[in-house]
Order: structure tokens, then C-alpha cells, then sequence
């Protein structure tokens, strides 16, 4: 087993990076979770042991200051962290046509960016300590691409190239680098997804019926919890692999199985599953 004792997570004030947070806490983990609010307490329920363990960092990722501000602080407390875990994020919904460039823009500043600003911020110290692991949350959608949530996706996909690249390039210095693609999972996600589209936009009928389904699918989607014991396997592991899908059934196995689709049957099969009737 390994000896990782410190695990800073960003995002970690609700879903997914909550449930993180919540379970490497009662295992032993000192966690540092970073919210974009200042808060000087725990904003999910656990145990008094493990609230113990867990301490709160403001942070926005798309900032550099705030990310200085933050890495400064948390080696101030901690000397070192052993684990990062990027797992701020969010989603645009609307046509490649419809949303802004603006928007897009914003949404690769905090998936993409904001995981490359925290890497670079902690990835010297890891380097220099000859140990660490970096765990990036892509997406399910990071594999396979969901039509209207395409901005979304691409930023995941970006995830992915990212987190190959540096698995290579680290190894020499003994850090591990791993991602977990998430499915659907029920936490705020969709609340807090920016719609972009006009009423009289020509895809309306196409973007409302997928939403209804996507909407539909997230409130039976299995809790944040399956993650975190995935990402708790991963902290675990001597020899982490590259990519761990998580989720339901399906979630965990489609990845593999669409490989060997081809790609009209794939894209088919999505249309069909996001009830996108064209």
C-alpha cells in the first residue's frame, strides 16, 4: 500500500469532490478540499474524527493569483501534498452554433486550464520529494461524445490528452498520474450547467428532448459516493492505471465495448440513448 498521507482536492465543497473528500478523510487522509466561497467550516456532513482531517481553501482555478494564493497556503499547513486531485468543473449545454465563443472560452478555462494551473502549481514540489500522484476526473463524455453537451465534452477529451502526456512525462521523477471518467452520477451537475440557446433556435426540439433525458437519467444515476471509493482504490494502488470509468453498469463497460463499434453505429447509439431523433 502506499504512503500518501496529505490529498488536495479542488472542488470539494459538494458532489463529487465532497464525497472525495468525505471518504479519504474517515480512511486516515488529511485532505485540503478548495471552494470558491471562504468558508471556515466542513459544508457536508461527517464524523467528528474525520472532520479532523479536513480543511477548507478558497480557491478559483481560473485565477492565478488565487492559485498562488492557495498553493502557499496549504504547504504552509501540510509541508507537502502527496496526492492532487483536479476535480473542479462544470457544463455548457446548446449547438456548437449556439454557444458563444465566450462561453466556450470559459468553459476550457476552468476544466482545462484551471487542472493545468494546479499541476504546474504542485507538480514542481512532487518532482523535487521524488513522489506524488495526480488524479484528473474526466468524463464518460471525455470517450464518447454526447451531441449539445459538445464544449463539455471536448474540454474532457482535452483531460484525457492531458493526463497521457503527463503520465509519461513524470514517470522518471516516481509520480504517478491517473484519471476517472465519472457517467452519470446524481449530484448539483445539472443545476449548475450553463444552457446557452435561443428559443427560436433551429436544434430547440432536438436540445430540449435530449435534456429532458439527460435530466431524467442523472436523478437515477448512482451517488458521488461510487466515485470516491474508485478514486480511493486509485490512492491505494502501488501501480495506478491510466484511466478508471466509473459509474453504473453501463458506464464502466460502454467505453470498452465502443471501441469496437463502428463510428455510424456509435453515434447511432448515442442519438438513441439521448432520445435525439434525427
Amino acid at each position: 500500500m502506499t504512503q500518501y498521507q496529505n490529498v488536495l482536492i479542488t472542488g470539494a465543497s459538494s458532489g463529487i469532490g465532497a464525497a472525495i473528500a468525505k471518504l479519504l478523510a474517515e480512511n486516515n487522509y488529511h485532505v485540503w478540499g478548495t471552494t470558491r466561497k471562504e468558508t471556515s467550516a466542513i459544508p457536508f456532513p461527517v464524523s467528528p474524527e474525520a472532520a479532523q482531517r479536513i480543511k477548507f481553501v478558497r480557491l478559483d482555478v481560473t485565477d492565478d493569483s488565487s492559485v498562488k494564493k492557495c498553493f502557499a497556503q496549504v504547504m504552509q499547513e501540510a509541508g507537502h501534498i502527496d496526492v492532487l486531485i483536479n476535480n473542479a468543473g462544470y457544463g455548457i449545454y446548446g449547438s456548437i452554433e449556439d454557444v458563444t465563443i465566450e462561453l466556450a472560452k470559459a468553459q476550457f478555462e476552468t476544466n482545462v486550464f484551471g487542472t493545468l494551473r494546479m499541476i504546474r502549481a504542485f507538480l514542481p514540489v512532487m518532482r523535487q520529494r521524488g513522489s506524488g500522484l495526480i488524479i484528473n476526473v474526466s468524463s464518460l463524455a471525455g470517450k464518447l461524445v454526447i451531441p449539445f453537451q459538445t464544449h463539455y465534452a471536448a474540454s474532457k477529451h482535452a483531460i484525457e490528452a492531458f493526463t497521457e502526456g503527463l503520465r509519461q512525462e513524470v514517470r522518471p521523477f516516481g509520480i504517478k498520474v491517473a484519471m476517472i471518467e465519472p457517467g452519470d452520477i446524481n449530484t448539483n451537475f445539472n443545476n449548475a450547467t450553463e444552457f446557452s440557446g435561443k428559443e427560436e433556435s433551429a436544434y430547440k426540439k432536438w436540445t430540449d428532448a435530449s435534456w429532458k433525458t439527460i435530466d431524467v437519467n442523472l436523478q437515477k444515476a448512482p451517488s458521488p459516493e461510487v466515485i470516491a471509493k474508485k478514486v480511493l482504490k486509485i490512492v491505494r494502488s502501488q501501480n495506478p492505471a491510466t484511466r478508471y470509468p466509473a459509474g453504473d453498469f453501463m458506464s464502466e463497460r460502454f467505453p470498452f465495448l465502443a471501441r469496437f463499434l463502428p463510428d455510424r453505429v456509435k453515434e447511432w447509439a448515442i442519438r438513441l440513448f439521448y432520445n435525439i431523433n434525427f
